[in-house]
């Protein structure tokens, strides 16, 4: 059977490499094309939604009539429900956000608080957004830590990782019942942090091969 083309459609070098790397060696089934336009980052920073969507969705059509794409993983981490469903409306094909389905299970597995752990200012809300959508009364601690991510950009993944070992610490001082891992470039720290805390930890690379797959 021939492999479904997926776009992996990406507005940060940070996802570009963990997110591609997974869908190739766990999803055979798929055939995955990278399309970064890191411009949009800037946009949706200032949560100017009325340039960043249509952007969005603009490379979602060109990848379908360019590629054949049969579907999209949008991993613009700071994408609410709204923006979502703009960019799904009349498309092609089916989008998902890829920490969509991690965020909805994160909702509906924990009953106690949820940490949420984040390195783009703009996330730290975006998150909390779909969390509230799954449900509505949901307890989030949130730790945002944007020196993280200006780490990693500068390829100091090092210092990265000791900074978001040490969020994820000072998350489950505060009680939490489980950690979210915000975004892709943080996902393979997901074992780590379980080891040390004990919790249950999300990322959004597993599940969102989950949701793609319809599971």
């Amino acid at each position: 059977m021939a492999a479904h083309t997926l776009l992996l459609l990406h507005a940060s070098r940070a996802s570009v490499d963990p997110v591609s790397e997974f869908y190739l060696r766990e999803a055979g089934d798929l055939r995955p094309v990278n399309i970064l336009d890191e411009g949009v980052m800037g946009e949706l920073d200032a949560r100017n939604w009325a340039r960043a969507v249509p952007r969005l969705r603009s490379l979602v059509e060109q990848a379908v009539e360019a590629y054949g794409i049969t579907s999209a993983l949008v991993t613009c981490s700071a994408l609410g429900p709204e923006q979502m469903a703009a960019i799904r409306a009349n498309s092609p094909v089916r989008s998902i956000k890829i920490d969509e389905p991690m965020l909805a299970t994160a909702a509906g597995s924990f009953s106690g608080a949820i940490g949420l752990l984040t390195t783009f200012p703009s996330t730290a809300e975006t998150s909390a957004a779909w969390l509230r959508h799954f449900r509505p009364d949901v307890n989030i601690e949130t730790v945002c830590d944007a020196e993280a991510l200006h780490a990693l950009l500068l390829g100091e993944r090092d210092r990265h990782d000791r900074r978001l070992l040490e969020a994820a610490d000072a998350l489950a001082a505060r009680g939490v019942e489980g950690i979210v891992l915000a975004q892709v470039s943080m996902a393979r720290l997901a074992g780590e942090i379980r080891r040390r805390t004990g919790l249950t930890v999300l990322e959004s690379l597993t599940t969102s091969l989950a949701g793609i797959r319809g599971e």
